[in-house]
């Protein structure tokens, strides 16, 4: 089941960051390191080329940085004025509830917020919309599900 999600500005969201973290916000992210990291939480291969596309075509890029490993990772694509949605939110399993993923969103929605885009959605595995939620993230009120049309060749 994928959730859709309404983002609404969070005063509260600044966060220290720990001391052994780094974060960009270049979208020179290598592909290999997405890659990897996206591997490393069972999501399916995607082929380098398409990252690097993907990642200059994204409006916003966060990614989180242990010395050399990148350990947390999300991008927002959009229009820069009414709409913005976030994607491919994910942090190494190792990194996970230690406040990795809370500075991915929380640098993230910071970036999106410089350009006053008043709506900001994303999708959400089954499960997860409880950590979105803390962002001011809500299910969307009117009840409308997200849809999708998937093309498999490239």
């Amino acid at each position: 089941m994928v959730l859709s999600g309404i983002w609404r500005r969070n005063e509260n969201s600044k966060e220290p960051l720990p001391d052994n973290l780094s974060v960009s916000h270049d979208k020179a992210v290598p592909p290999n390191a997405v890659q990897e990291l996206c591997a490393s939480v069972g999501w399916s291969r995607r082929e380098p080329d398409l990252i690097v596309r993907a990642l200059e075509n994204s409006l916003a890029v966060v990614s989180i940085w242990d010395k050399d490993e990148l350990v947390g990772f999300a991008r927002a694509t959009g229009d820069k004025v009414f709409n913005a949605t976030v994607w491919d939110m994910v942090v190494r399993p190792d990194y996970q509830r230690l406040g990795v993923g809370r500075l991915v969103m929380c640098e993230l929605l910071k970036e999106l917020d410089e350009y006053s885009i008043p709506l900001v959605t994303l999708y959400a595995d089954p499960g997860t919309d409880g950590f979105y939620k803390r962002f001011g993230f809500l299910a969307d009120p009117s009840g409308v599900r997200g849809m999708f049309r998937e093309r498999n060749e490239y």
